[in-house]
C-alpha cells in the first residue's frame, strides 16, 4: 500500500515527522523539542497562574497524553450516552470552534434523538461549564480535558493507544509518562490491534507508570456499514474485496487502514491529511486524480472526514466513509461503576433533605 501525505507543507512535516519518529535517529532529535516543549509550558503556567474552577455538578474528563487521536471522541460520546440513558442531563465541553469537527460529530450523534446533551465549544472549558450548569446540565464530560487546569474534575479517564508502546523517548508526549499518576483509571483504545498477550504487557507496563489497579478497560473499533454519498448506510459488502483508495485526517491512519482492511476492503493506496484537517475544493481534486490514477473503484474515508469532503466532491469516483462502532473488549462496566459512582456521591452531597 502506497501512503501519501497530503495537505500542503504542514502535511508533509507532520507525516514525515512521524515516520521519523519511529527511527532512532528522529526520535532522538525530537525529543529534546518536546522537552522544551514541556519546559514552555511550565514556564507560562507559573508565571501566569489561574485560580481552579469548581462547579456543583460532578465533571468527567476524557484525555490522554500524547499527541494525536486515541478514541477521546468516541469514548466521550459513549460515556455520554450511557448518562443520558441513566437519566442524567450531561454537557460535553470541547476545545475546538463550533465549527470543529469533533464538535459537529457530537452534535450529529445525538441528531435524531429525543433528548440529547448540551454540547459547547470554545477554549475557556471553565466559562462553558458554569454556562452548562445555568441551564441545567447536570453533568460535565470534558473532551480532551487532561492537561486543562482550569477546571476541577472528578474523574480523569486517559486513553492510551495500543498502537504505541508507553516508553520515556516517544517525541509526541504532552507531558511525562509520571502525569499518568494523575489520571483515576485508564482505558486502552484499538486494543483489538493486539493480541491478548500483548495487551497484558502492555497493561502491566502501564500500570507500572501510573498505579496498580488503574487500567480498567480496553475497546476497539468493529466496522459495521458505509455510508454512502447521498446519507443513506449500505452493508460492507456493496464494497468488499474491491479496490479503494483510503483517504484519513486523524491521528493515527495506520489503525483506519487497518481497520479497512479487517472489513474486506483492498486498499491500494492512502492519502493522509493532518488531524481536524480542513478540506478545500484543491484537496478535493487532489484525492479524485489519485483515485483514478490508482484506478480504485471508490474513495473511503472515516465519518468525520467525509462530512468535511462532501462538499467539495464532484468526482465520478464515489466517496464513502466507513461506519465503526465502539467495541468493548473488556471492562466496560467497571469503567461505568466509577462513572455511576462519582455522580451518585454528588447527587446524595447536594440532596435537599427535608
Amino acid at each position: 500500500m502506497q501512503v501519501i501525505f497530503a495537505g500542503g507543507l504542514r502535511g508533509q512535516i507532520e507525516g514525515r515527522l512521524r515516520q521519523w519518529a519511529n527511527t532512532s535517529v528522529g526520535s532522538s532529535l525530537l525529543v529534546p523539542l518536546r522537552n522544551l516543549a514541556w519546559l514552555t509550558v511550565r514556564v507560562r503556567n507559573a508565571l501566569r497562574p489561574l485560580p481552579m474552577v469548581r462547579v456543583s455538578v460532578p465533571v468527567i474528563s476524557v484525555g490522554n497524553i500524547t499527541l494525536g487521536g486515541t478514541g477521546k471522541t468516541p469514548l466521550t460520546m459513549w460515556l455520554t450516552q450511557r448518562l443520558v440513558k441513566a437519566g442524567h442531563k450531561p454537557a460535553i465541553l470541547t476545545p475546538l470552534t463550533e465549527k470543529g469537527d469533533e464538535t459537529e460529530e457530537h452534535l450529529s450523534a445525538f441528531a435524531f434523538k429525543s433528548v440529547a446533551p448540551f454540547v459547547f465549544a470554545g477554549r475557556d472549558r471553565a466559562e462553558n461549564a458554569k454556562r452548562a450548569v445555568a441551564l441545567g446540565a447536570t453533568v460535565i464530560v470534558l473532551d480532551d480535558g487532561f492537561q486543562y487546569r482550569r477546571l476541577h474534575r472528578d474523574v480523569d479517564i486517559v486513553l492510551w493507544d495500543a498502537a504505541f508502546p508507553p516508553h520515556h523517548n516517544n517525541p509526541f508526549l504532552r507531558e511525562p509518562l509520571a502525569q499518568l499518576k494523575r489520571a483515576n483509571c485508564i482505558v486502552i483504545s484499538k486494543a483489538d490491534f493486539l493480541s491478548d498477550e500483548r495487551q497484558n504487557e502492555l497493561r502491566t507496563n502501564l500500570e507500572k507508570l501510573a498505579g496498580e489497579g488503574k487500567v480498567m478497560a480496553a475497546f476497539g473499533y468493529e466496522p459495521v456499514s458505509l455510508q454512502l454519498p447521498n446519507g443513506k448506510t449500505e452493508t460492507l459488502e456493496h464494497l468488499k474485496r474491491r479496490k479503494v483508495l483510503l483517504v484519513a485526517g486523524i491521528g493515527n491512519p495506520s489503525y483506519f487502514a487497518w481497520t479497512a482492511q479487517r472489513a474486506g476492503f483492498e486498499v491500494v493506496e492512502m492519502v493522509c491529511f493532518p488531524d481536524h484537517f480542513r478540506y478545500k475544493h484543491a484537496d478535493a481534486q487532489f484525492i479524485a486524480e489519485r483515485a483514478k490514477l490508482a484506478k480504485v473503484e471508490a474513495v473511503l474515508t472515516t465519518t468525520k472526514d467525509a462530512v468535511k469532503l462532501r462538499n467539495f466532491w464532484s468526482s465520478d469516483v464515489p466517496l464513502f466513509s466507513l461506519q465503526v462502532k465502539l467495541r468493548w473488549l473488556w471492562g466496560e462496566e467497571s469503567l461505568w461503576e466509577i462513572v455511576e459512582g462519582c455522580v451518585k456521591n454528588y447527587q446524595t452531597k447536594f440532596e435537599v433533605k427535608p
